[in-house]
């Protein structure tokens, strides 16, 4: 919980960095190749990515502390059967809430660094995504794949027995 609320505060800053930093004209999207291609006002991004980074945390604060007192029907899980065989019910709930912070302080990540390149492509004069942000994005995306992949391969693998 704790990289969780870090993550989200640091994203949290960043935009308030942002509303200091950003001119009044703003790229508000980016083409497939980094240029900007919409416009909008500081106080329109500021208030949309204020919005997203904090309802995002919320969305997921919120899931992850009502994990816990899922219903098991609810649960959707190959081999639920033998989980609860095993009484594992509580393990599972626990694996999830986890993965639920996870994949909130990835999020956060993210929208930390679509902020700051925000801010870097007004303030760099090309008005288009720096180098570093599709390195951020491609790692974020790799990190993904890789925890989704370690969640179905190894994290709930069927229990013995």
């Amino acid at each position: 919980m704790l990289t969780f609320t870090i993550t989200t505060a640091l994203a949290l800053v960043a935009v308030v960095v942002s509303a200091t930093l950003l001119p009044e004209r703003v790229p508000t999207h980016f083409g497939a190749n980094g240029a900007a291609d919409d416009w909008g006002t500081r106080t329109s991004a500021v208030t949309l990515q204020a919005a997203t980074t904090a309802g995002l945390g919320a969305l997921f604060a919120v899931l992850a502390r009502q994990m816990p007192k899922v219903s098991w029907e609810w649960i959707n899980l190959p081999g639920k059967q033998r989980w609860a065989e095993a009484g594992l019910q509580d393990e599972v709930r626990h694996r999830l809430r986890t993965d639920l912070l996870w994949m909130g302080s990835a999020m956060a990540l993210l929208n930390t660094a679509l902020t700051s390149s925000t801010v870097d492509a007004t303030r760099s004069g090309t008005d288009g995504l720096p180098w570093w942000f599709f390195l951020a994005f491609d790692a974020w995306l790799v990190a993904m794949a890789g925890y989704v992949a370690f969640t179905g391969l190894v994290r709930y693998r069927l229990p013995e027995g």
